[in-house]
């Protein structure tokens, strides 16, 4: 278990920094050993059909997580007592955009690795449902990618 990665652009790109933040996650207690997500690199008009389709914006953006938890609990009535064996449980999917990537991280005067260490971040705290609906929830959650970067940052 663990990340899945696929590659659907020209950016070469290792796995290993996302691997890394993963597993960083996983030391905090943040995500559970046997636990899993995915990773998708996607160019710009795969993201955009993809943010229209889903979120109704017509526009190229960085990262869009897509969380497997969100399923409707089963009522009382759907319930079984006989429980299947355990599987692994996948977190969901993130999609991110290399290119914007690029150029974000010319605009906020980072590196390319470090904008995409910040997105990739960003998207899990997404799949553990963290957000940014409010001023509240959006410190909880820039303080919690402040927590994992610095942490990647260090080793």
């Amino acid at each position: 278990m663990g990340l899945e990665f696929v590659n659907l652009t020209q950016y070469q790109i290792s796995k290993n920094l996302f691997e890394d933040i993963f597993h960083l996650f996983q030391k905090k207690g943040m995500i559970k050993r046997g636990v899993s997500a995915e990773l998708i690199l996607i160019g710009q008009n795969r993201i955009r059909n993809i943010n229209k389709k889903f979120r109704g914006k017509n526009q190229v953006t960085d990262v869009l997580s897509f969380s497997l938890s969100e399923v409707e609990k089963p009522t009382k009535r759907e319930l079984r007592f006989i429980e299947p064996p355990k599987i692994p449980q996948n977190l969901g999917e993130i999609l991110i955009c290399p290119s914007r990537i690029k150029k974000q991280a010319k605009k906020f005067k980072k590196t390319f690795k470090e904008e995409l260490a910040l997105v990739f971040t960003h998207g899990l705290l997404h799949l553990l449902g963290y957000d940014h609906k409010d001023t509240k929830s959006t410190k909880e959650m820039r303080k919690k990618e402040r927590e994992i970067l610095d942490s990647y940052l260090k080793r």
